[in-house]
This record gives structure tokens, C-alpha cells and sequence, in this order.
């Protein structure tokens, strides 16, 4: 009789389906390979990374896709806004975590660009849920890759996330736009800061945003310009040949 051990003496073991006790997103079906994402409109990941802590510790963003996932069985795809249900016209699965190992950047962003290439190369969207704000770089990324100068993003938050670093961290949560302005298949004008407000920000993000074409439209304008104005200059913004 050949025995095994438990996976956990595997190195090169690598998690992949929704953990025991946690359902899949909204209950949908679990992708367990990726011949299984074939025909799918979009695939749902969870990243449960926590790099460089910006605020002195460990601040629980492993827990996100756990959370995330159940709470979202209290939900359905009905939107009654449009009066339609979107998974009758939308094929979605959940593709479980990508494997990380918190504190290393290397493995993990490496990781998550495969994840994300999959998705990809099946053609299907991803829809991935974090984790802390870094891993917003390698996921654009790898869908820049694809689409030179093309991807547009709304970004939604109340900081720039665009520090040139942390100390000596490139890619903590503080810094994936910097990267991402930078990067060469990126077009940083079709990128839309909105909402930003609050002294968390430095006037050095500022200063970045300005530098490298970047679009920045402040909490206080949405306020005075009305949220659907706000939403139509950043629409036009981000999606321009997009």
C-alpha cells in the first residue's frame, strides 16, 4: 500500500478550491479545473493576501474572499432596478483562492497573473475579490498584457494608492497605481481616481497623479457636481478608446 501524508508537508501543494464551511460565491458552481471555465462569462477568484501592512500590523484583509463569500448566499442575481436577472444572461462560476503566502510578493503576484491568464485565455472576465489593494497591479497587469494602452479603470477609493513606496516596500497597498502608471502596455490617462478625501493622502500622490496624466475627481466634486455627473466624467474618462 502506497500512504500519503497531508498536503501540508507538500511544498508544492497549492490550494485551489473554497475552503470547507465557506460557500462558493452567491452558491454559484465551483470551477475546480480550468477546463471547467470554458463558456463562462465570468470567473470569480479570491486572493487572501496581506503584503506590507501600512498601518503597524495585521489588519484581517486575508479574511476578505472568505467574508465576502458568505455573506453573498443572502443575495440574488435580480436587479430590480432593470427589472432582469443577470444569470439569465450571464454564465458565472467561482474558481476558489489563488494560492498565496503572505509576505511574499514574488510568489503570490506570480500567482495571481497566472490565475488571472487562465481566466483570460478561457475567455472569460475575472471578478476577484482581495486581499490588500497591491494585488490590483498584477491583475491590470496581466490584462494590459492583452490589450496595449486599451484598459481603462475606475478607481474608487478614498486614497490615490499611488505612493512611489512604502519605506522600501514597492508594492505594498499604498502603491499599485504608481506601478501600474508606469507600466508599459498602461495609458495612465485612462485612469480615474474618484472620491479621494481625507488627510490619509500625501501631497507627494498628488504630485504623481499630476506627473504622470493620471485623473483625479475629489469626494468634495461629487458632492458639489452631483454623484451622476461625477460618474459620466469618469465613464468618459477611462473608457475613451478603451
Amino acid at each position: 500500500m502506497k500512504y500519503s501524508k497531508p498536503t501540508i508537508y507538500d511544498p508544492n501543494f497549492l490550494p485551489n478550491n473554497v475552503y470547507s464551511g465557506v460557500p462558493s460565491w452567491l452558491n454559484l458552481s465551483v470551477a475546480e479545473c480550468k477546463e471547467d471555465l470554458e463558456g463562462l462569462d465570468f470567473v470569480v477568484s479570491g486572493v487572501p493576501w496581506e503584503g506590507g501592512c501600512t498601518i503597524g500590523g495585521y489588519s484581517s484583509t486575508t479574511e476578505g474572499p472568505k467574508g465576502i463569500r458568505s455573506v453573498s448566499i443572502r443575495y440574488t442575481g435580480f436587479l430590480p432596478d432593470f427589472n432582469l436577472d443577470s444569470f439569465d444572461y450571464l454564465k458565472v462560476a467561482d474558481f476558489g483562492d489563488v494560492a498565496c503566502q503572505n509576505g511574499s510578493y514574488d510568489f503570490t503576484f506570480k500567482q495571481i497573473r497566472e490565475r488571472i491568464a487562465t481566466i483570460l485565455d478561457a475567455g472569460a472576465m475575472p471578478l476577484t475579490f482581495g486581499g490588500d489593494h497591491g494585488i490590483a497591479l498584477p491583475i491590470v497587469s496581466e490584462i494590459a498584457k492583452r490589450h496595449p494602452k486599451r484598459v481603462g479603470i475606475l478607481h474608487f477609493d478614498a486614497h490615490l494608492d499611488n505612493y512611489a513606496c512604502f519605506g522600501d516596500d514597492l508594492y505594498s497597498r499604498c502603491s499599485p497605481f504608481y506601478q501600474m502608471y508606469q507600466d508599459p502596455n498602461m495609458d495612465p490617462s485612462k485612469i480615474v481616481h474618484i472620491g479621494i478625501r481625507g488627510p490619509r493622502n500625501h501631497q507627494e500622490e498628488f504630485n504623481n497623479a499630476q506627473k504622470f496624466g493620471a485623473n483625479v475627481i475629489l469626494g468634495r466634486e461629487v458632492k458639489e457636481n452631483g454623484w451622476k455627473a461625477s460618474i459620466d466624467k469618469a465613464i468618459e474618462l477611462a473608457f475613451k478608446d478603451t
